[in-house]
């Protein structure tokens, strides 16, 4: 079964052509961007209130190289992404943003397990229990657990390609807008 990722957004079509022009994806519909490659869909739906909280799921996205992060960095800038505080240190390697909506991602610095993911490197998802959340996402979807360890725990789709699914532990997961849907 397919992963459908789902943001709610105030401008479902405008979001969905700003992510297709970053991301190097298509629009199809009114308001979904689905890549060429290896990834999975995106899909905007009309919100129903503004966004007000931090998202419990975002999206990390893959850089090749260090020059290829700041370039990456520097497009989203110049597309009217911000840089964002969600009370990471000032040391973590990747680049915390929100895009045009204020929906969070990260730019990640480049790491070799990522190398056949696409864009799309991962979509991150905070839980109170990521290893069971882990577990039942894998059956959901027939994805393979490649990852269980203390507050983290990842899929990836047995093909190898495409971005993983990760889940990471928070005690206090905020209620957000972005949602991975299966259909």
């Amino acid at each position: 079964m397919p992963l459908v990722v789902e943001f709610a957004a105030q401008e479902p079509e405008w979001l969905a052509r700003w992510w297709a022009e970053v991301l190097g994806w298509t629009v199809v519909g009114e308001a979904e961007v689905r890549p060429d490659g290896p990834g999975v869909p995106l899909r905007f739906v009309p919100a129903s209130e503004p966004k007000t909280r931090q998202n419990d799921v975002h999206l990390d996205l893959r850089s090749e190289s260090h020059g290829d992060q700041t370039h990456l960095v520097e497009r989203l800038f110049n597309h009217g992404a911000r840089f964002a505080d969600i009370g990471q240190s000032t040391e973590v390697p990747w680049v915390v943003m929100a895009d045009v909506e204020g929906n969070e991602l990260c730019v990640l610095e480049p790491r070799k397990v990522y190398a056949y993911t696409g864009p799309l490197a991962a979509v991150v998802v905070e839980t109170t229990d990521p290893r069971e959340q882990a577990r039942a996402w894998a059956e959901e979807l027939d994805y393979d657990i490649v990852a269980e360890h203390g507050e983290f725990a990842s899929l990836r789709p047995p093909t190898g390609e495409g971005p993983y699914l990760e889940f990471l532990h928070n005690e206090e997961p905020h209620p957000g807008m972005l949602r991975p849907l299966s259909h």
